[in-house]
């Protein structure tokens, strides 16, 4: 392999030898460990970018050897055994089913399975033993809550505003639980799309219809440039043009992945979006504001008081922020802006969308005097139209992703051609097919890859299979996986017994707000964790934007200032410290430690007990030994927070 060329000693690397030199870099490493694409797709339109091709379901490849016709179980082995074949690849082992129990269970709940369900399912030699267990998962309220998680990073949900006083939304929650009942209630995905965008004009009176709204609404918002400054001035026009890109945006990048922000100051560089196109989208959103609005009450809010939630909302500056709303509800008149410039207003421009596929318009016809809502409800519309490809890809591809630890296409908020294109097109693409044709339910597709023998491999690693693809990019094992932070901390709550499964309503609180008044200021350091009220899951945690909760942003944890498809995953010796020292750890090991002298007397079982609980498995001989001498020398509550700085705890096999 020829080496790139570095300057010679004393000399300056200049911007443009440099760049070369990195691409060089970047081209040898892609050479060496990345093998070709095997699984191309049979369209003949080669013009067109893969993802803007229609979508037809490929069919399912006929098993190609005998290895792998014995091997697969659902459709989805076909097109994974076709790719291995062409590499000369060949599947690992079927995990245990000690160790599929853990993975399915912490992947569809994001917790541990306790000792009696292991238990239960080892005993169950029926032939459908796992798919039981793949049912009762789906079928439990930890489901929803564990998959919502997921779908909140995507759409960067807050229960703070950001900017420079980062005031509270008090009511933000009730959008978050709309998205833990959709996951829950097996909600069909062209439902969830409608809802979100124009729920309250397609659905009207209904508590989802308004309160899925929460979602043009989730992310940041400038509360001076829009509560203190008028729409009249200058910087209280540049506040709304930039909250409007907030909702293009969270909108398209979310259901579509294609980037139409790059269109802003200019047409875009790679992809055919146009600044027409990009300001069109704009106009969809013309009229809207953030605020908060009332809705019918679910069964599942109530507090007392009117029902409120923070969306999306047309109205006149008369309520929860004044000032924010435009000329009695109409929409606002959009102009294509120079460089993107506030001051360099040009042609008007009216609703719309981006050119994707032909017959599918990207310019509304709508009636003169046409209301807000009809904008909102002719681009859902256009989002679940079967002749769009994007929302039907782009979902499936996420759902991939969070099952598997790598999506398809690696690039998931980004199908354009500055993205990358699908490792296996043809099983996206069968996967996407069967999201739109068939009852458009998301467990179906869950169940399609949980059932798979592509899943229930083993995680462990194989020389002579590395050799061919070093990032297990076709999937020749399954991946092993360090978990999220809602998971560890969920899990450490669990196992202590201090886990508290109430759902829904607003979040709670793991801070101290002090100044309130101006800018608040969120004090971790002064919360009481052993208070209860903080002993729910995770997902109904306060998210405050601009102060992180400090253990759970070591661990990665998603930033809720901006859109994250796919959550970074770093190594430190910040995370082992927090691990280890962090007072929520050593709360919690104290409770741990309670918990297991409550429910066994003898110091053996005890430790036998802990194993259980945290690794989901028995401890051999060796290591009850090696605890039983820790424990006796420094006592059993520091022995638990041993067993919960294994990388076993926090790594799915």
């Amino acid at each position: 392999m020829p080496h790139a060329q570095t300057p010679p000693p004393g000399s300056r690397l200049t911007w443009i030898p440099a760049l070369a030199l990195v691409i060089s870099l970047i081209t040898q490493s892609s050479q060496a460990s990345d093998p070709p694409l095997p699984d191309t797709n049979t369209d003949t339109d080669t013009d067109t970018w893969w993802s803007l091709r229609p979508l037809a379901s490929p069919g399912v490849p006929v098993a190609a050897a005998t290895l792998h016709s014995g091997w697969q179980r659902t459709p989805v082995d076909a097109f994974i055994a076709r790719s291995h074949q062409r590499l000369g690849l060949t599947p690992s082992n079927p995990a245990s089913r000690r160790t599929l129990v853990r993975r399915a269970t912490i992947d569809l709940h994001g917790l541990p399975p306790t000792p009696d369900q292991v238990t239960a399912f080892l005993e169950d030699s029926s032939p459908d033993a796992y798919s039981r267990l793949v049912e009762r998962l789906l079928h439990s309220p930890r489901y929803g809550e564990r998959w919502a998680r997921h779908w909140l990073d995507i759409v960067h949900y807050g229960d703070t505003h950001g900017y420079d006083k980062d005031k509270p939304r008090p009511n933000a929650w009730p959008y978050r639980d709309y998205v833990v009942r959709a996951f829950n209630d097996d909600k069909t995905l062209d439902r969830f799309v409608l809802e979100q965008v124009a729920g309250d004009v397609l659905f009207p009176n209904t508590t989802d219809g308004i309160v899925a709204t929460g979602l043009l609404a989730a992310g940041p918002w400038d509360f001076i440039g829009h509560a203190e400054v008028p729409e009249t001035k200058l910087d209280g026009q540049v506040a709304r043009n930039l909250d409007r890109d907030d909702m293009v945006r969270t909108v398209i990048n979310s259901f579509t992945s294609l980037t139409v922000q790059c269109a802003r100051c200019h047409d875009h560089k790679f992809d055919d979006v146009s600044m027409h196109d990009y300001y069109s989208l704009q106009a969809v959103f013309a009229a809207i504001d953030r605020a908060d609005r009332p809705y019918p009450a679910h069964s599942t809010t109530p507090g007392p008081g009117p029902a409120l939630v923070y969306a999306g909302t047309v109205h006149t500056g008369n309520g929860s922020f004044r000032g924010t709303g435009h000329d009695n509800g109409r929409p606002r008149p959009i102009r294509l802006l120079a460089r993107g410039d506030i001051q360099r207003k040009g042609q008007l421009i009216e609703p719309g969308t981006v050119p994707l596929a032909a017959g599918l318009a990207s310019r509304f016809a709508l009636p003169t005097d046409h209301s807000e809502g009809d904008r909102r409800a002719a681009l859902a519309r256009w989002l679940i139209d079967r002749r769009n490809p994007l929302t039907w890809r782009s979902f499936a591809n996420r759902l991939w992703q969070y099952h598997i630890g790598q999506p398809l296409v690696t690039t998931p908020n980004d199908f354009g051609r500055m993205g990358e294109e699908p490792s296996h097109p043809q099983l996206l693409d069968w996967l996407a097919a069967r999201l739109r044709d068939g009852n458009g339910s998301i467990k179906d597709i869950h169940r399609q890859i949980l059932q798979s023998a592509t899943y229930r491999q083993s995680s462990k690693d194989r020389p002579d299979a590395t050799r061919l693809d070093a990032g297990n990019r076709f999937l020749w094992r399954m991946n092993r996986r360090r978990v999220e932070a809602e998971v560890i901390r969920d899990s450490v709550l669990s196992v202590a017994g201090r886990l508290d499964n109430r759902m829904y309503g607003p979040g709670f609180q793991n801070f101290v707000i002090e100044k309130p008044q101006h800018s608040p200021h969120y004090l971790y350091r002064k919360h009481d964790h052993n208070d209860p009220r903080t002993h729910r899951r995770s997902v109904y945690r306060f998210l405050v934007r601009s102060q992180q909760q400090p253990f759970m942003t070591v661990l990665d944890c998603a930033d809720p200032s901006r859109m994250v498809p796919q959550r970074d995953e770093t190594i430190s010796a910040l995370q082992a410290l927090a691990m280890l020292n962090n007072r929520f750890m050593t709360t919690m090991s104290e409770h741990f430690a309670r918990r297991l002298t409550g429910e066994t007397p003898r110091r053996i079982d005890q430790l036998r007990h802990a194993v259980q609980l945290a690794l989901s498995r028995d401890a051999d001989d060796l290591e009850l030994q090696l605890l039983s001498d820790y424990a006796t020398r420094h006592g059993l509550p520091a022995t638990c927070r041993i067993i919960l700085n294994l990388n076993e705890f926090v790594f799915v096999e």
